[in-house]
């Protein structure tokens, strides 16, 4: 039987799977992190999932002490923003401990959405206990990922993976070391691992308030100049445009070249205070060489962080950034302003290949100087933000919206942006449709509104212009995104979703002589996903997607199934998964997000006649130790055989 002749009968099949599975008995709630943190995923892009599910992690592991009233502890909740933290902290200070989410969702600049998000991550205990006890809390988790794939032209290998964390209440450290497939570990010229990244951060309670000495994040305004903790991409969905709240934190992901490596500072607090930071780090860049074989520049940065084939070893840590900069802050209880400068150095000119439409105003040069300034203010119902920079060399860019709740069940979003061509910034996360804060000049708006009890409409657009040659579009270059997304929660463990997406972009139509006339490309996709809890931590999930490509008229169409469920008599937790896909091409390749180990994330694409499953099982014989595993198989038809996937990923978490 072909896949599309499985699709057509996976319903009843899924629905005895769901019916079947009600008889299971189990001794404990539904969790509803995983459909709070597929809403938080689906409101960006693939590029930042990394980050995401490593904080998403944190705040799984130990949850946001909301009622401490602390704007830092509110903060680490990084899809608030910052005039969300700031109405939380302030209502609980006056108010008192915070008793339901509902209480949340009546608050100024909130709605029920974002209190439905916050739901799995906080922990809405006294004030008076103490979060962190005096000896402080210390993680270790060790990781191995193992693929095994059917064809010799695919690549398999051994990905493992080490963090530890302590978290005191004055001193805190962390440690992570990664290997990728294929990258070897060795101590020639490299620190073992193939990426290794610690830091040591002081809590102060004086004018210090935290220094951290190794690698670490920023995050200030609206994410012209510098936001390397990325949450700002080119999500529609999400309650604000807003970015969180300004910040450095200490850097436990695993990207390799996204963050800072020296020392950062915070005097005062982010409300009113100021942000000293320096650093050096090696990253990854095209080396250029001169006619005795000697470096002389680079034409580009690489940001992927995987060193198997020759070219992308010899990129390896082939530049070093230097950055130094400051941040001053001022701000009362309606109005925020921040002022931050940075310079930028390289061991090495970049000299781009101009002769590429793409790289006409790309930077060029070994130092460039930033300035930006951000502003907020919040009057009853309505937020006004903004931020503008200029860089040297180079030009300007500029931001802002506002963010209005007329009603108590209405939230409307509007927010304009002229990112100039030749704006540069190499740690940006503005809100944009591209992945850098360059060549764009576009209007974004939303609104999010509760049309009955129990039912959420929220609707978005973006209209924008690439107005120099970028990459695939030789000439200026138009697009627009849309999304449409109705949600019913009748009940706390029964919910349904329809969402619909639209994106179009022009792109060079090729097979043409000469400059290639532009063409007008399109995807559109529909979701439904069902949810509901049939006794007591059982969960059910069915998804179903179609996709529709235009103008080749490729489709795809998708049908997912999930379960998880824990044993009556011992700890152990069962997710599983079922998953069929038929699509004409990998244009109209479609995603479904997957429950992972802790502090990972996988996202693989579906397209063609496919089919994936996985299991995975979590143990804790306490509460200082988890094991998990995982085992995957995906199944591809090609021509002359059929292509096999598989994937054993195993984990271990200790705390103490």
């Amino acid at each position: 039987m072909d896949y599309k002749g499985k699709i057509r009968i996976s319903p009843l099949f899924f629905l005895f799977m769901a019916v079947t599975s009600a008889s299971v008995q189990a001794q404990e709630s539904v969790s509803s992190v995983k459909e709070s943190a597929a809403l938080i995923m689906s409101l960006t892009d693939e590029y930042e999932a990394s980050w995401l599910f490593d904080k998403l992690s944190e705040l799984e592991e130990r949850p946001a002490a909301i009622n401490s009233g602390e704007e830092d502890e509110i903060a680490r909740l990084f899809f608030l923003t910052e005039f969300q933290v700031r109405v939380l902290a302030d209502y609980i200070r006056k108010k008192g401990d915070v008793v339901s989410l509902y209480e949340i969702a009546l608050l100024p600049a909130f709605d029920r959405f974002t209190a439905m998000l916050m739901a799995p991550y906080v922990s809405l205990e006294s004030s008076d206990r103490k979060s962190i006890p005096s000896s402080g809390r210390t993680t270790v988790i060790m990781t191995a990922t193992a693929r095994f794939n059917g064809t010799s032209g695919d690549e398999g290998g051994l990905r493992s993976l080490l963090r530890v964390r302590h978290e005191g209440k004055v001193l805190s450290y962390g440690l992570t070391a990664e290997n990728d497939p294929g990258e070897p570990f060795t101590f020639k010229d490299a620190p073992g691992p193939d990426f290794l990244s610690g830091y040591l951060m002081y809590r102060g309670r004086g004018i210090i308030d935290r220094i951290i000495i190794g690698d670490y994040t920023l995050r200030f305004g609206e994410g012209l100049l510098v936001n390397s903790g990325s949450w700002q991409g080119s999500w529609l969905s999400s309650p604000s445009f807003m970015t969180g709240r300004s910040a450095v934190t200490q850097y436990t992901a695993s990207d390799e070249n996204n963050f800072f490596r020296g020392i950062g500072c915070l005097l005062g607090n982010t409300a009113r205070g100021a942000v000293i930071f320096a650093s050096s780090n090696r990253i990854d860049a095209r080396l250029q060489f001169d006619d005795d074989s000697d470096k002389v520049a680079v034409t580009n940065l690489v940001t992927g962080g995987i060193h198997v084939s020759a070219s992308e070893r010899e990129a390896r840590n082939s530049l070093t950034e230097s950055v130094a900069g400051l941040h001053l802050s001022w701000g009362t209880d309606k109005i925020r302003a921040g002022l931050t400068s940075s310079i930028t150095w390289f061991t090495l000119p970049v000299q781009p290949d101009t002769m590429k439409a793409e790289n006409i105003t790309a930077f060029a040069g070994d130092r460039l100087l930033n300035v930006a300034a951000d502003f907020k203010a919040g009057i009853g119902p309505l937020l006004f933000f903004s931020e503008t920079a200029v860089s040297f060399p180079g030009s300007w860019a500029a931001t802002c919206g506002i963010r209005a709740k007329p009603a108590g069940r209405v939230t409307f979003n509007i927010l304009a942006r002229h990112l100039s061509p030749g704006y540069y910034a190499f740690h940006s996360g503005a809100f944009s449709a591209g992945t850098g804060a360059s060549n764009e000049t576009g209007i974004a708006a939303s609104a999010h509104v509760e049309l009955a009890r129990h039912l959420f409409v929220g609707a978005g657009a973006d209209h924008y212009k690439n107005i120099l040659p970028r990459y695939r579009s030789s000439s200026p270059a138009y697009g627009n995104r849309i999304e449409i997304k109705t949600e019913y929660l009748p009940r706390d463990d029964l919910s349904l979703r329809l969402t619909y997406t639209s994106s179009s972009r022009d792109y060079d139509l090729t097979g043409r002589p000469g400059i290639p006339p532009p063409e007008t490309r399109s995807r559109k996709l529909l979701a439904f996903t069902f949810t509901c809890s049939p006794v007591d931590n059982i969960s059910l999930t069915t998804r179903a997607s179609a996709s529709n490509i235009s103008p080749s008229g490729e489709k795809g169409f998708m049908l997912c199934q999930d379960i998880s469920f824990s044993l009556r008599k011992m700890p152990l937790k069962i997710w599983l998964r079922y998953a069929l896909c038929t699509s004409d091409g990998y244009d109209s390749r479609l995603y479904a997000w997957e429950n992972d180990l802790l502090y990972s994330f996988n996202v693989p694409a579906l397209y063609g006649e496919c089919s994936r499953a996985f299991v995975m099982l979590s143990w804790k014989p306490s509460g200082k130790l988890e094991l998990r595993a995982k085992y995957a198989i995906m199944e591809t038809k090609t021509d002359p055989e059929n292509q096999l996937k598989q994937e054993l990923r195993l984990q271990c978490r200790i705390g103490f």
